[in-house]
């Protein structure tokens, strides 16, 4: 018996039936068993022979084709092929067909089957059509009307060449990507803390003039004050290596609020991993809570603006975080270092700001409750109640200051407030116009996911509107302090001030950190925290550039209208710290000062029995004072502003008194500041 081999034979090969759509392509590996060729109408496989005599071509299963299939495709080029003479080669053809790079290609597959016996005759060869190819192009290129889908298909390809380059190089940048967009907020958020070009208002003028003085001094000057040290020392040894300039001074506030970057990070990461831990977020809750904290952090307008201003309020925001961590450090383990930490955490609390008793009193209320609730954690919550009552011992020394500050000094000027203005706080920390209201909505939003729901699958949250951890102690963290301070208002008599809120904005952006976290999608989260960066940075842009004082303006103009003992005065007291700080940065003083109801001088203002002393003032026997230390020869400035409490009209008695004497010229026009002020210059005497 004879076997003969033939090879499989490539169609599109040179030399070959397909070779004129794309001449050069290498032989076709046919993997696998051919199935049995079918009956154009269905029936069972075809057999001109026996089983045992059926030679098979492996071919795949998706690529197989008859020479009738192949016909009726555009792009196949079939040829007839008779059956060879079984005499001559002892085998019988069996086409097939394999695809090539251009299309599907038939190809002549002679098998070799074995014969023992005479083979029937040769069936009468089938003819198959043939596609007609298309007439040549002529020799200057493709037909011209072929052209424009040719070139169509060439940019198409293009296009799509250039989009998956770019999406293999973009797809591995994008966390690198993301970090870097992170960082430039972050890094706009702490260059605006130092980009004020306001002149000091008068609380700066007053903590300037205040930290200035030698200690002891300084100690005697917060008893009329009414503040604690804390954040006085700081700055009077910052003052001595640095200088007393606007830049200067307000530099240790910025420096203080960079400083709560990386905790406030931390913060969120941990607040992440215990709503995860309880249940209550994803696994990627850490970093999605410590990064959004970052961000609210680095854009919120109120850090921005008491990051500028030479003020406690950015250590407070700072001591508050640590006050944090120390309590939950304590309550994870109770050593001796971890207690102390706690301990010297809330002493510096009192030692900053008064209103952190506010904080305190929470954290403490909320130990005592659990310590009741719980009795398995009840050792270890007493210890940190002890802790925190410890801090009465460092707080001691203080504490003649501090009684003395509460019975004479406070914040005459406060009017009462209502009590939606626990809601006003949150959009007075989001900033001015229409972007601080999309970033207090954000706030609120996010706080109240925050408190209730979770993540359950990719698209949808549950809410429990009993709250849940550890929202519910971020928000009592954030709402108690100031429901406390509402009432100390109403029935206190003491200040409810935005720029003291600061004791709870931690909890809030933590709050509010975590429900962005909770929204269900990547895209949707990156999305609130792009609208939360963007609206508060344009908020705190608005605040770090505004002009918060006219002092500087008053003060020029004095300058160039002042001769050598002028008087200038001062209506009411509190304009004094600001215009003439103003002044001494202006060159030596040539002219007198003299303050409303206030012998301090113009340097500082003695808030000891305020309200009293105001009361019993008087305008008209004040311009008297006035006009009798100008004298005949020199002139009377006037730096006046009207609507200040307890002083009613006493300004403008004083005004009009003065210029029954002498004329009346309005030098500077009152603008609408934080702190505007007008000025007035009365000429010697008639």
């Amino acid at each position: 018996m004879r076997m003969g081999s033939v090879p499989i034979v490539d169609a599109d090969a040179p030399g070959t039936a397909a070779a004129g759509r794309e001449a050069g392509s290498g032989p076709t590996v046919l993997p696998g068993p051919r199935a049995p060729r079918q009956a154009p109408d269905g029936d069972p496989p075809e057999s001109p022979v026996g089983d045992a005599d059926v030679a098979t071509v492996p071919v795949t299963a998706d690529t197989a084709t008859t020479t009738t299939d192949t016909a009726s495709t555009a792009d196949t080029a079939s040829t007839a092929v008779p059956p060879a003479n079984a005499a001559d080669t002892g085998s019988t053809a069996v086409p097939a067909t394999a695809p090539t790079a251009a299309g599907t290609a038939t190809a002549a597959v002679p098998a070799t089957v074995p014969t023992t016996t005479p083979a029937p005759p040769p069936p009468a060869p089938a003819t198959t059509p043939t596609t007609t190819p298309p007439p040549a192009a002529p020799s200057g290129g493709a037909a011209p009307g072929d052209r424009a889908p040719v070139d169509r298909r060439r940019r198409v390809g293009r296009v799509e060449r250039l989009g998956r380059a770019a999406g293999a190089w973009i797809v591995p940048q994008v966390p690198r990507l993301l970090v870097a967009a992170v960082a430039v907020a972050v890094a706009v958020g702490a260059v605006m803390r130092f980009a004020t070009p306001s002149h000091l208002w008068l609380d700066e003028s007053l903590t300037v003039a205040i930290a200035s003085r030698p200690v002891p001094d300084l100690l005697h000057a917060l008893r009329h004050d009414g503040s604690p040290p804390l954040y006085y020392l700081l700055l009077h040894g910052w003052i001595s290596v640095f200088g007393d300039g606007d830049i200067a001074v307000r530099a240790l506030s910025g420096v203080l609020s960079l400083l709560t970057l990386p905790l406030a990070w931390l913060a969120g990461r941990r607040v992440g991993r215990i709503a995860f831990a309880a249940g209550n977020g994803e696994r990627d809750a850490p970093r999605w809570v410590g990064v959004a904290t970052l961000l609210m952090f680095a854009c919120s307008p109120y850090a921005i603006r008491y990051g500028s201003e030479t003020r406690m309020y950015s250590l407070v925001v700072l001591l508050v975080l640590v006050f944090g961590f120390a309590a939950v450090r304590a309550l994870e383990r109770s050593t001796l270092p971890r207690l102390a930490t706690l301990t010297l955490a809330t002493a510096a609390l009192v030692y900053t700001h008064y209103w952190t008793f506010l904080v305190i009193f929470t954290v403490a209320a909320f130990l005592l409750v659990q310590a009741h609730r719980r009795p398995h954690y009840r050792r270890v919550t007493l210890r940190a109640f002890a802790a925190m009552a410890a801090s009465a011992a460092l707080f001691a020394p203080w504490m003649p200051s501090f009684l003395f500050q509460m019975l004479h000094t406070g914040t005459p000027w406060a009017p009462k407030v209502q009590a939606q203005v626990l809601l006003d706080t949150v959009f007075d920390w989001a900033g001015p116009q229409s972007t601080g209201a999309l970033l207090g909505v954000v706030l609120l939003g996010g706080a109240l996911i925050g408190l209730t729901a979770r993540p359950v699958g990719r698209r949808e949250l549950a809410v429990r509107v009993t709250g849940r951890v550890p929202g519910r102690y971020l928000a009592a963290i954030w709402l108690l302090p100031l429901v406390l301070a509402y009432f100390v208002n109403m029935f206190g008599g003491s200040a409810y001030a935005e720029r003291y809120t600061g004791i709870a904005l931690p909890a809030c952006l933590l709050l509010a950190s975590l429900g962005i976290a909770q929204l269900p999608g990547t895209r949707v989260r990156a999305i609130v925290l792009v609208v939360a960066v963007f609206s508060g940075l344009v908020g705190g842009w608005q605040l770090a550039r505004t002009e918060r004082t006219q002092a500087g303006e008053i003060a020029g103009r004095i300058g160039a209208l002042a001769r050598p003992g002028d008087v200038v005065a001062f209506c009411p007291d509190q304009l004094g710290p600001a215009v003439h700080r103003a002044l001494v940065r202006h060159g030596p003083l040539t002219v007198r000062e003299i303050v409303y109801a206030d012998n301090t001088g113009p340097a500082l203002v003695d808030w000891v029995d305020y309200a009293d002393r105001m009361q019993r003032a008087n305008g008209t026997t004040f311009a008297a004072e006035v006009n009798e230390l100008a004298g005949p020869d020199h002139a009377v400035l006037l730096v006046r502003a009207d609507g200040y409490r307890f002083l009613e009209g006493a300004c403008a008695v004083l005004s009009d008194q003065l210029a029954t004497l002498r004329d009346r010229t309005v030098q500077v026009e009152r603008r609408n500041l934080y702190e505007g002020a007008s000025l007035e210059r009365f000429s010697t005497l008639r």
